[in-house]
């Protein structure tokens, strides 16, 4: 088990387990970077640079107004990416037609598709959580295409409640979001363990509201937040890969 030393692995397994009774009910996860590889900033730039080309504008001006929207994005503000691409082209005083916006749409949807699938490894640790009684919750922030998608995503049947920041308008770290997953999963926040690669302050969020954070630390050369103050100062509970959650749950009396 890869925990920062044999005191935080005991402590942790102290509070999810008092007397064979778990006193922490539910484990929260992030969803990028967490459940699913990171969102690559790199693979995402060619997609970009490739709806560029089809709208006919210049890639760079595209970049940006698309890095300025993405808060629009993530509290579901155009509702829909195909919504947010007319708004771009609006900043962007660029003319195009029905057929370019759909092709883009495209793009940004097999690239949402294939973002949200899991190791295998992920779903058995997963499996194995849910199998040792513990709910599912999953908080996102995310664009309208992952709630849609998600349904068809393995992950959806081991999650219990997801919640997503496009559809609540809200975005971690609010302590709102937080609030809701909780009560969908009818726990109170000191009953729940939240997991998360510190994207957005995320871990600071659940803390704040009395969740238990447990850093999944994540390769961060290749994301659009590489420099993360909550990341590089933690000093908490830090694990490696998911399956090391289940390392404790077995150690449970």
């Amino acid at each position: 088990m890869c925990l920062n030393n044999y005191g935080l692995c005991y402590k942790i397994v102290a509070a999810l387990a008092s007397g064979g009774e778990m006193s922490y009910k539910a484990v929260i996860f992030d969803l990028y970077g967490t459940l699913v590889g990171n969102y690559s900033r790199q693979a995402y730039d060619r997609v970009q640079e490739q709806m560029a080309k089809i709208l006919n504008v210049p890639y760079p001006k595209f970049w940006q107004t698309m890095g300025e929207t993405f808060k629009n994005r993530a509290l579901g503000s155009n509702r829909s990416f195909e919504n947010n691409i007319v708004e771009v082209c609006r900043r962007l005083n660029a003319k195009v037609d029905k057929t370019q916006i759909e092709q883009t749409v495209v793009l940004n949807y097999e690239f949402t598709r294939n973002s949200i699938i899991p190791d295998p490894e992920v779903l058995e640790a997963l499996g194995l959580l849910k199998r040792s009684g513990f709910l599912i919750g999953l908080i996102t922030n995310c664009n309208a295409n992952v709630p849609l998608l998600f349904p068809k995503s393995p992950l959806a049947q081991y999650i219990d409640v997801p919640v997503f920041s496009s559809e609540e308008r809200l975005k971690k770290p609010s302590q709102r979001i937080y609030e809701i997953a909780c009560e969908r999963l009818r726990t109170q926040p000191q009953e729940c363990v939240y997991v998360g690669d510190g994207s957005g302050e995320e871990l600071t969020g659940a803390a704040a509201v009395g969740m238990l954070p447990i850093l999944k630390r994540v390769d961060l050369t290749d994301v659009y937040d590489p420099h993360r103050p909550e990341v590089e100062n933690w000093r908490g509970i830090a694990i490696d890969e998911i399956a090391e959650l289940c390392d404790i749950v077995s150690e449970l009396p």
